[in-house]
């Protein structure tokens, strides 16, 4: 399943990003690492990965985090 990984610069801004995701929950499943406290991996199809780039872009202005990876691979994903 294609997705997103983002990694945070502070873990207590998890709560946050996922209120200003959920307001265009439409696009994904944000999902957070249960190893690595600052990183979401959000789930997505191939056609939302451009809508989901330019949301990640907005919620950039308030939330400080880089995207660690972008993958349009359509095998089946097991999250963590």
């Amino acid at each position: 399943m294609p997705h997103i990984k983002i990694e945070l610069e502070h873990r207590n801004q998890i709560v946050l990003f996922n209120y200003l995701y959920s307001l265009y929950q439409h696009l994904g499943w944000p999902r957070a690492s249960k190893y690595k406290k600052t990183e979401i991996t959000i789930y997505t199809t191939i056609d939302l990965l451009k809508k989901n780039m330019k949301i990640l872009n907005m919620i950039s202005n308030q939330i400080s985090f880089k995207i660690s990876g972008c993958s349009t691979s359509q095998q089946k994903t097991i999250p963590d």
